[in-house]
């Protein structure tokens, strides 16, 4: 073979080698892409499931305060004794109820979002009771489909593996993550890894994403 026949040989198995490498290339990169795309996407279906469900509750509510005012308007014109009037306020009592019960899942719900908010803002001076730390936990496990109830039962989390679940699920950074637990860099990746090896996840996923998608 003749020097100008040995590079032909080169080049052209230097282009074919330079083909697949950006074939495979486009290949990781499209699968990079579609797995993030798809991350995206469950997470955008989560947000909505749990914006339906709070839109379902609200409107309930309403339901049950249209209820209470058509119940004593009707009440105004019964007299006391007839059966009719007594059918009319058990049905009263019992929307009366109802309402009672909606209002005070509101204001528990304002109450934690207020602190999320207040611990998302200033982690490093807002000092949550444990009796805080417990409705926020409450709530984050109501909203997010049981996920620190379903992981302590199946998986055996501890309290502070709870606590870094639910700051994960409401997006808090690393930074303040560590800012809120007032713990070093070291401290929370060891928590982190005892937290992989319980869900029993391999080193290459990562742990924050997979809470959020949970």
């Amino acid at each position: 073979m003749d020097i100008s026949s040995s590079w032909t040989f080169v080049l052209f198995s230097l282009g074919c080698v330079a083909l697949i490498a950006g074939a495979l290339l486009g290949f990781l990169i499209g699968r990079r892409t579609g797995s993030r795309q798809e991350r995206f996407r469950q997470v955008k279906e989560k947000m909505k499931r749990n914006k339906a469900m709070l839109c379902r509750q609200q409107k309930e509510r309403y339901e049950y305060a249209r209820q209470v005012k058509q119940l004593e308007e009707e009440l105004q014109h019964l007299t006391a004794e007839s059966e009719q009037y007594r059918e009319r306020m058990s049905d009263l009592e019992f929307y009366q109820q109802k309402l009672r019960a909606s209002e005070r899942i509101d204001l528990a719900d304002a109450n934690v979002l207020s602190m999320l908010i207040q611990l998302k803002e200033d982690p490093l001076h807002t000092n949550l009771t444990r009796t805080e730390w417990n409705e926020i936990l409450h709530y984050t496990d109501m909203l997010f489909n049981h996920i620190l109830t379903d992981l302590k039962e199946k998986q055996g989390i501890t309290r502070h593996e709870q606590e870094i679940c639910c700051l994960v699920k409401w997006n808090f950074s690393r930074k303040e993550q560590l800012a809120v637990f007032n713990n070093t860099t070291d401290a929370l990746t060891k928590s982190k890894n005892r937290l992989k090896k319980k869900l029993q996840l391999d080193e290459k996923t990562d742990l924050d994403q997979f809470i959020r998608l949970y």
